[in-house]
C-alpha cells in the first residue's frame, strides 16, 4: 500500500507507523488529508468524497473547520493524531517537515468546541491492587482535576459502579484485567466508553512513582497523602504518563492529587443510580425526568458540573452537610441576594477550563478577557458574602482573591474590548496601553490622512499650491511639480524622474513615512503578539488562583441552585443526625411532582426507627404508588445528605453510610442474563454489602420465577434483612403472605383504595396494616385489556379462591369455569398436568385425614368430569 514514489507519502508512512491506532490527519496546505484506510473510515463517518491519488484512497478536509470533523469522529470512538507543517522550506522547494503536535482522544479533548459544557470529560484508570482492592485514578484535562484512590470489592464490581458515577469518555485497563469475563460483561453494558488496553507492567508502581514525582518536581508525594508503595500510585502513574504522551506537552494546570476515599461519600452502586435515575432516566438515556434535571438551576458552566458529581457523590459527615445546609437556607431566606447572585453568576464564563487553555498556551484574547471579567463579577459576589459566616468555606482565602483581582487589573486596560482571536491581525491591544502600539496603529489607520497633512506642510512651505503627492508601484510616493512651478523647489526636495511636462520629487521625511506606513501592519501585529504573550504568561502564574477561583465559583453556583429549587418547590430544610431514624412528614417524590400540576402530589408519610420500626413490607395494588413512595425516601435521603433541601414538610435524615435501591429488573442482553437472575444479582449485592446505617428500598423480590419459589425466597430475604443485616428499609411486594411475619421490628403498610360503584380509586395515600386486594384485574382494565379477558379473568379468580379455601379443609372443590362458548379455546394444561402440579406441592403431614380424603375426593372429580 505504502507508495515509495513521493517524497510526502514517504513521510506519511512514517508517521502512520507510529500512530496505527490513531486516524492522522495530514496537514496538505489549506487541508487535512487522510489516506488508506484511514481515509476510508472517516469518508465513512464524515460523509465526505473518498477520491485516490496513485490508487490509494484519500479524502480531505478544510483545516479552519476541523474541529466539527474531529467532534464527529470523537463521538464515533476514534482517536485523531494531528500533523501539522511545522517548517516551510526556503524558497518552496523540499518537503516541508512535518511534526504530530498532538493526539486528540476522548478522555483527552480541551477545546471548548468539543466538550458539553455542563458534563466533566473524565479519563479513568483502574487496576486490581490486591485481592479485593481495585486502585482508581481519574483525571479531568479540561480543568486540571486528578483524583486518586482505592476502594474494597471485586474489580468487576467496582469497575461497574464508578463507570457509573464518573462515566469517563475513556478507560486504560491492564491487559490481564481484560481476559476476566466479568469484566467484559461490564464493558459490553459501556460500549460508549474507549477502552485503552496496555501491558501489565505499564502498572509498575516504582515506575509510577518516579512518574509522579517528576511531574510534581518533589523528591516524594506525601503532600497528597501518599507513599511509595500506595496502591492508588498503581493507576496515577500510567494515566500521567498516557496524557503526556498523548497530548505532546507537559501540563501545569495539573497540579496536585485529591485522594478518592468511598468513605467519604454516601456509596450508590449502578443498580441504585440507574433505578433512582439520579442523572439519565432509564427510557432514553437522557435528563428529563431526572433528579438532576429538577436541581439544576446553576448558571456556570462549572456549578452544572459539579452538582452532578455533588448528586452522585453525597456527603456522609454532618459537618459537611450542615456548612451546605446553613448556605442554602441563607440564601432561601435572602431572596433579593439569591437573585443578585443569580444575575451575577449568569455573567461567570467557564474560569476552569479557561485557566487550563491558558496552562496549555491555547488561550486568545478572548480566553483573557473572560478570565478577567469573571474575576470582577467574583468581586462583587465576594463583597456580598464575604460577611456571611455561612459561606466562609466556600469564598476564597483574602490573599488569593486579592491576587487575582491584581491579575483583572492588568488585563482589563490592555485588551480591546472585543478582540480579536488570531495573533495574526493585530486588533487585541486597547488603545492608549502601549505607545509604540498607538503609533502602529496611527499609521496603518490613517495613513492617508498623514500623507495629506505631510503635503499640505510641503505646499505652504513651497508656495507651490499645485503640489501633488502621488504613488506608483516603481518609485512609490512621489511629489509632482509642473515645470512652470519649477523655481520655486525646495533645496531638500530629492529629484527622481523628470518627465516633458513634470518633474518627480521625493524627500528624507517622505521616504521616512512611506518606511513607517509598509512597515505598520506587520510592525503592529507583532508588537501586539508580544503584548499578548506577555499577559497570558503573567496569568500563567496564577494557575493555582484561577482552579481554586473555579471551585469556589462551581461550589456556590450549586448552593444558589439548591436555594432556587428550594424557593421553586417548596423543599424545607431537613434535621440530619447520627441516629438511625427516617422520619419524613408528608413527604414528596422531587421529580413526579414537578411534572404534575402544583399541589396535586399526594403526599406521605414515613417513619423508620430501629430497633422497633426497622422493615416496613408494603402491599397494594399495581398503580396505586408504590414504587413512587419507595423511591421517594430514597431520593429525600440522598437529596438530605447532599445539603440540599428536601420536598417533605418536615424530615429526620440518619445519615447512611450506603444508599440500594432494588427495584423492577429485565434482562439484561449484554450480560447473557435474565430477569430472575438480574433480580437475584441486585438482591445478592445489598445482602453481602448492607450494613446498620444503610437504607434499602426492594421492590417484588421474587418475581422473576414459580410463585411458591419467589415466596419463598422473599419471605427469606425479609428475615436475613431484620435478623443480620438490621438496615433501615422499604420492602414493597405483591405477596400478601409476607404481612404475617411476626417480628418486633417489621411493620405492615400498603397503598389506600376506595371502592365505588364504578370500580375503584387509587388515592396514592400509605396507610398503616397491610392490603386487603391487589386489584390486578381492575388495573388490566385500565391498561385497556380486552373485556372479554377481564371478564374471563375474573371467573378464574373466584375459582381459584375457592381451590385455595378448599386446600384449608373445605369439601368438594372447585374447578375452573369453562368459558364462554364464543370465546372457546384449549385449556392451557391437562387436568393431568394440573393434577401432578397440586399433588407435587401437597403436604401429607400438614392434613388431617379427613382434609386428605377431601382432596382425594376432589381430584377423582375432576378427572371425571375431564373425561
Amino acid at each position: 500500500m505504502q507508495d515509495l514514489q513521493t517524497p510526502m507519502m514517504q513521510q506519511y508512512w512514517e508517521f502512520k507507523k507510529r500512530y496505527r491506532e490513531e486516524i492522522l490527519f495530514f496537514r496538505l496546505g489549506d487541508f487535512y488529508e487522510m489516506f488508506a484506510d484511514d481515509a476510508k473510515e472517516a469518508s465513512r463517518i464524515l460523509g465526505i468524497t473518498l477520491t485516490q491519488r496513485n490508487g490509494i484512497p484519500m479524502c480531505g478536509i478544510p483545516f479552519h473547520a476541523a474541529q466539527n470533523y474531529i467532534a464527529r469522529l470523537l463521538r464515533a470512538g476514534k482517536k485523531i493524531a494531528i500533523c501539522e507543517q511545522v517548517e516551510v522550506p526556503e524558497k518552496g522547494r523540499g518537503l516541508a517537515r512535518r511534526e504530530v503536535i498532538e493526539v486528540i482522544t476522548p478522555g483527552t479533548v480541551t477545546d471548548e468546541e468539543l466538550l458539553e459544557k455542563q458534563k466533566n470529560n473524565f479519563l479513568l484508570a483502574a487496576a486490581p491492587a490486591g485481592k479485593e482492592r481495585v486502585s482508581l485514578s481519574c483525571v479531568e484535562l479540561s480543568t486540571g482535576e486528578f483524583l486518586a484512590g482505592t476502594a474494597p470489592g471485586s474489580f468487576a464490581e467496582i469497575l461497574a459502579r464508578e463507570l457509573a458515577r464518573i462515566s469517563p469518555s475513556e478507560l486504560i485497563l491492564p491487559e490481564s484485567a481484560m481476559e476476566e469475563p466479568e469484566i467484559e460483561k461490564v464493558l459490553d453494558a459501556h460500549g460508549e466508553i474507549y477502552v485503552n488496553r496496555f501491558p501489565d507492567w505499564y502498572f509498575d508502581p516504582r515506575t509510577s512513582f518516579e512518574r509522579l514525582v517528576r511531574h510534581f518536581r518533589s523528591v516524594n508525594l506525601k503532600a497528597f497523602g501518599l507513599e511509595e508503595d500506595s496502591p492508588e500510585l498503581i493507576t496515577a502513574g500510567p494515566l500521567l504518563q498516557y496524557l503526556e504522551d498523548t497530548c505532546h506537552t507537559l501540563l501545569p494546570h495539573v497540579r496536585s492529587i485529591h485522594p478518592y476515599r468511598e468513605e467519604d461519600a454516601l456509596l450508590l452502586d449502578e443498580t441504585t443510580i440507574r433505578n433512582l435515575e439520579l442523572v439519565k432516566n432509564i427510557q432514553d438515556g437522557g435528563e428529563h425526568f431526572t433528579l438532576y434535571r429538577v436541581l439544576n438551576h446553576t448558571t456556570t458552566p462549572m456549578g452544572a458540573r459539579l452538582l452532578r458529581r455533588w448528586i452522585l457523590y453525597p456527603l456522609v459527615t454532618p459537618a459537611d452537610i450542615e456548612a451546605r445546609l446553613e448556605a442554602v437556607e441563607h440564601l432561601y431566606r435572602d431572596q433579593h441576594l439569591l437573585q443578585t447572585l443569580r444575575k451575577l453568576f449568569a455573567s461567570m464564563l467557564d474560569i476552569e477550563r479557561l485557566a487550563t487553555r491558558v496552562a496549555l498556551d491555547k488561550a486568545h484574547a478572548k480566553d483573557l478577557l473572560a478570565i478577567a471579567g469573571t474575576i470582577e463579577a467574583y468581586e462583587e459576589a465576594f463583597a456580598l458574602l464575604s460577611g456571611i459566616e455561612a459561606f466562609s468555606s466556600f469564598l476564597l482565602p483574602m490573599d488569593l482573591f486579592e491576587t487575582l483581582s491584581t491579575l483583572a487589573d492588568s488585563l482589563l486596560p490592555a485588551l480591546m474590548d472585543n478582540p480579536s482571536t488570531s495573533l495574526n491581525e493585530g486588533n487585541i491591544i486597547r488603545e492608549g496601553y502601549d505607545p509604540e502600539v498607538d503609533r502602529c496603529r496611527t499609521l496603518r489607520d490613517h495613513s492617508q490622512e498623514i500623507l495629506d497633512r505631510y503635503l499640505q506642510e510641503e505646499r505652504e512651505r513651497s508656495g507651490i499650491s499645485s503640489l501633488k503627492l502621488k504613488y506608483n508601484k516603481v518609485i512609490g510616493y512621489f511629489f509632482e511639480v509642473t515645470r512652470a512651478n519649477a523655481h520655486l523647489v525646495p533645496s531638500y526636495f530629492i529629484p527622481r524622474q523628470t518627465l516633458v511636462q513634470t518633474q518627480r520629487f521625493t524627500t528624507e521625511r517622505l521616504i521616512e513615512l512611506e518606511s513607517q506606513l509598509a512597515e505598520a501592519e506587520e510592525r503592529l501585529v507583532e508588537l501586539e503578539r508580544k503584548i499578548f504573550m506577555d499577559l497570558r504568561e503573567r496569568t500563567k502564574t496564577h494557575l493555582e488562583g484561577l482552579l481554586a477561583l473555579g471551585k469556589s465559583v462551581a461550589a456556590i453556583d450549586c448552593l444558589q441552585s439548591l436555594a432556587y429549587a428550594a424557593t421553586r418547590y417548596g423543599y424545607t430544610r431537613p434535621v440530619v443526625t447520627t441516629e438511625l431514624v427516617l422520619d419524613v412528614k408528608e413527604g414528596r417524590h422531587p421529580v413526579v411532582e414537578a411534572h404534575l400540576p402544583t399541589g396535586s402530589f399526594v403526599p406521605n408519610d414515613l417513619l423508620l426507627d430501629p430497633p422497633r420500626r426497622t422493615l416496613a413490607v408494603i402491599t397494594g395494588p399495581n398503580m396505586a404508588g408504590k414504587s413512587t413512595f419507595l423511591r421517594q425516601n430514597a431520593l429525600i435521603v440522598l437529596m438530605a445528605q447532599m445539603g440540599s433541601f428536601v420536598p417533605a414538610k418536615e424530615a429526620v435524615i440518619g445519615i447512611a453510610d450506603r444508599l440500594f435501591c432494588r427495584v423492577g429488573a429485565s434482562d439484561n442482553i449484554a450480560r447473557g442474563e435474565s430477569t430472575f437472575l438480574v433480580e437475584m444479582n441486585e438482591t445478592a449485592y445489598i445482602l453481602h454489602h448492607a450494613t446498620p446505617r444503610s437504607v434499602i428500598i426492594m421492590d417484588e423480590v421474587g418475581r422473576g420465577t414459580g410463585t411458591i419459589d419467589g415466596l419463598s425466597i422473599a419471605w427469606a430475604v425479609v428475615e436475613y434483612l431484620l435478623e443480620r443485616v438490621k438496615a433501615r428499609t422499604l420492602f414493597a411486594t405483591h405477596f400478601h403472605e409476607l404481612t404475617k411475619i411476626t417480628h418486633p421490628a417489621v411493620f405492615n403498610l400498603s397503598m389506600a383504595v376506595r371502592e365505588d360503584r364504578d370500580g375503584i380509586v387509587f388515592l396514592k395515600r400509605v396507610r398503616a396494616g397491610a392490603a386487603e386486594k391487589s386489584y390486578g384485574i381492575h388495573v388490566a382494565r385500565l391498561a385497556g385489556v380486552p373485556e372479554a379477558v377481564v371478564k374471563r379473568a375474573r371467573a378464574i379468580e373466584e375459582a381459584l379462591s375457592r381451590r385455595e379455601e378448599d386446600l384449608t379443609g373445605t369439601e368438594g372443590g372447585p374447578s375452573i369455569p369453562p368459558a364462554d362458548s364464543r370465546d372457546e379455546q384449549p385449556e392451557l394444561f391437562s387436568p393431568y398436568e394440573l393434577l401432578a402440579e397440586e399433588l407435587s406441592h401437597f403436604d401429607v403431614e400438614r392434613h388431617t385425614p379427613l382434609e386428605a380424603l377431601n382432596a382425594i375426593a376432589r381430584w377423582k372429580r375432576l378427572l371425571s368430569k375431564r373425561s
